[in-house]
Formats: structure tokens, sequence, C-alpha cells
């Protein structure tokens, strides 16, 4: 038996115990500042409000109830933090002895390195928890209700060292959680993190491309442009052109763009709706990860779709983060 402990008590931090947990191991889940509703229920009724299912061999505890105790006795801490939850996760972790112990990072998002480079989270938990940690990056199509609900569900475990990838998937990997061992780390990352802003754009085209009859060539056209500017990106930073055209790539955008907050924002926008409103009314106090990440890095990505030839990216810029209603720039795509 091993001990699963989670940072985050939110939906996909929580579903990846789900197999665990059928696995025969223990789970505790720590809630951040905002968790409290969540942890109430796991400890009153072993229930998670949110994905609307029980949990076995699981306790839930508030972020100021987690000792020194749980961090040693733990076989994989869970980051399970959203984006925006990504600093408040470091400054609380590190409040802890965790040298030598084994993070599974569930947390999507980039950010500015102090080199002014476009950077990955796996990249900034190392330099900022400094204490000599080991990071595994899960990636791929993965929606925490269809794992809570023990659906089949294929994703990738990331790390260089594919060893610990490998020892850490067998806590999890059963019949209906298949994993695949990969080594691109900076790839899977920046997939992950970008899959959520063009899926925005592909939810758009699902819903403007409709009139009587649904029109399926332009979004099949855009999947391809999508997909041909996140291979720009990754190359650029390092990564593998086979990872975009794999789960982390292709097949999570392919999820996202069909489903959740991401996609819904762009089907919003194709009703000549701006951002502003959307986010005040239809998705008022809902996290649009690919949204926040567009206004979070403006000012860097501004300059960089030039440099790099981005379109796509471009347009999304100037819809979400100058409030204007959002088109597809077909004159400027190549495909």
């Amino acid at each position: 038996m091993a001990n699963i402990l989670v940072i985050g008590a939110g939906v996909m931090g929580t579903a990846i115990t789900v197999p665990s947990s059928d696995n025969g191991h223990e789970a505790i889940i720590v809630g951040t500042p905002i968790d409290q509703e969540i942890i109430n229920n796991i400890k009153e009724k072993s229930y998670h409000p949110k994905l609307g299912i029980y949990l076995s061999n699981t306790i839930g505890k508030n972020f100021d109830e987690l000792t020194q105790d749980d961090i040693d006795h733990s076989d994989v801490i869970v980051v399970g933090v959203s984006s925006k939850g990504i600093n408040w996760f470091i400054n609380f972790i590190n409040k802890f002895n965790v040298k030598k112990k084994k993070f599974l990072i569930v947390t999507k998002g980039l950010f500015i390195n102090d080199k002014n480079e476009l950077d990955i989270f796996p990249n900034k938990l190392l330099k900022e928890v400094d204490q000599d940690i080991d990071i595994t990056a899960v990636t791929g199509p993965c929606k925490a209700i269809e794992l809570a609900n023990k659906n089949i569900t294929n994703i990738c475990f990331i790390n260089k060292k594919l060893d610990v990838a490998i020892n850490l998937s067998k806590l999890f990997e059963n019949e209906y959680y298949v994993i695949k061992i990969e080594c691109d780390l900076i790839g899977s990352e920046v997939c992950a993190a970008l899959k959520n802003i063009y899926a925005i754009i592909l939810g758009y085209s699902q819903i403007y491309y409709f009139n009587k009859e649904k029109i399926f060539n332009p979004e099949s056209a855009l999947f391809s442009h999508c997909l041909r500017e996140i291979n720009a990106i990754v190359v650029t930073m390092g990564g593998s052109s086979e990872t975009v055209y794999g789960l982390s790539g292709l097949g999570d955008l392919h999820v996202t763009s069909g489903t959740g907050r991401n996609g819904a924002l762009g089907k919003l926008l194709a009703k000549n709706k701006k951002y502003s409103d959307i986010i005040s009314n239809e998705l008022k106090d809902e996290t649009v990860e690919g949204a926040e990440l567009l206004i979070d890095l403006n000012s860097f990505f501004s300059s960089y779709v030039f440099e790099h030839s981005l379109p796509i990216l471009k347009n999304l810029l100037t819809s979400i983060c100058n409030n204007q209603k959002l088109d597809i720039p077909w004159g400027e795509l190549n495909i």
C-alpha cells in the first residue's frame, strides 16, 4: 500500500486518486484556502461535490492541518492546484521538508522565467522549491469527470528519468487508467498549456459555421492550423513535434475544444459577444485557463506572435486582451 498526498482539492487532483484508491492505496487530499467547502464534504461524508462522487480510502484536510508526518509518509505528492494557485503552492510546500520527494504535477501553465523566456511550470517548481525534488508531469486528454467515473482514460506520465515515471505509474494504472510513459517534458507541458488557448478558437468554429446545418470543414482545417502553431512554439522551446501529434498535443486539443470552459468561451464568442461580457455573465466565477494564460502573458505574446508568425494566437490575444470580437484569420493561414 502507498500513500498519495494531493495538494489542491479541485476536480483533477481528486480524480487521479480514484484509480490509485481502486489499486488499494490511500490518499490525503489537502485543500487550498478556497477549497474549504470541498474538504468539509470529504471529511463529513467522503463526497466530492464538484465531481459528484464518493471517495474511498481517502481523507480530507485543510491546508493548515497538513503535518510534516503526512509529508514524510507520502510516496508521491500530487500538485493539484489551479494554474493561478501555483505560487501559493510553492510558498506553502516550502514550509515543509520535501527533500528527495517525488512530485506528480497535474497543474498546467507557462510563465516567463528570469531570462525573459517562456518556460514550463515544472521548471518553476524545480527552481523555487529548492530541495532536490523530482517531478513527473501528467498530460493528455483527460476529463476529470470521466476519470472520476472510471471511464477509460489514456494519458501520459512524463519524466526524463523514465524509471521514475514507470514506478509512479504503477500506483495509478489499471484497466481504465491507461498510462503512456514519455520523456519530452518541455513538449508535453507546452502542449498542455497551449491547448487551453487554442481550444477557444476551435470552440468558436463549432458554432460560427453552423447555420441551418453544421459545416465541418472550417473546424477541421482550423484544427490543423492550431496544431501547426503549437508545433512551432514547442519546437522553438526545444520540444518534439512527435509530442504535438500525440496524446499530449493533438489528443488533448481534441478533447478540450469539444468540452470544457475554454471551448465554451469560444462558442460564446462566436455569437458576437465580447470577452468582458461573457466572463461577467455566462462564465462568471469560472476559471477559463486559456483566457487567463493569454492575459497573464499578454506582454510577452504580443511581440512573440509577430516574431514567429502565429496569426491565430495573435487574433486570440486581440479578442481576449483587447476585448474585441474574435475572428479567424483565414487570409494569413497557409496549410
